[in-house]
């Protein structure tokens, strides 16, 4: 293609107005000092899982969601798989979370809330009964070799001690690599 001929193909501009892009944005980053840029710790988000406040990290959360109006059942699914939800045109599975793990399901309700996850190319939907938010904790906060027992243990990784009491860390990873979460036939 000849320099004049490339001057008025849009897909050329385009790309020449993204490297523009990439470049000042490149620009700016080395300007912004490293303090603000680096976090120590660990944050994460804070719910309740069947009486119990539990942690998951924010990099396992694709987004969180009002529980959705309309809900479709699936016929000869388990109790804890409610039915799939239309969110934005992606079918998305809602879970009740509690439920799985063994304990009573949400009541739904203003703070019940849902976890939107993606994990083993997957989205799935989280029910929860409430959302406390987000949690800051520093590395010296962390529980070493801490072990969590119960039905909450195969999926707790971590745990973090503050005035207030424990926070267990609920691996959504773990949870998905669970076969019992994979088998979803009555």
């Amino acid at each position: 293609m000849s320099e004049k001929n490339r001057q008025f193909d849009p897909g050329a501009r385009l790309f020449q107005a993204l490297l523009s892009i990439e470049r000042r944005a490149r620009e700016r980053e080395q300007a912004i000092p490293a303090a603000v840029v680096e976090q120590k710790g660990w944050k994460g988000i804070a719910f309740t899982l069947g009486g119990v406040r539990v942690l998951t990290s924010m990099e396992e959360i694709r987004e969180l969601l009002p529980y959705p109006d309309t809900i479709t059942t699936v016929p000869g699914s388990k109790e804890w798989l409610l039915g799939l939800a239309n969110v934005r045109g992606e079918l998305l599975p809602i879970v009740d979370l509690q439920q799985f793990i063994g304990a009573a399901p949400v009541v739904l309700g203003d703070q019940a809330r849902v976890l939107v996850i993606r994990n083993l190319g997957m989205s799935t939907g989280l029910l929860v009964g409430s959302l406390q938010g987000m949690r800051y904790f520093s590395a010296d906060k962390r529980i070493p070799g801490a072990i969590f027992e119960g039905a909450l243990g195969k999926y707790v990784y971590d745990v973090f001690g503050l005035e207030d009491g424990v926070w267990p860390v609920f691996s959504m990873a773990a949870l998905v690599h669970d076969e019992r979460f994979m088998d979803v036939a009555a």
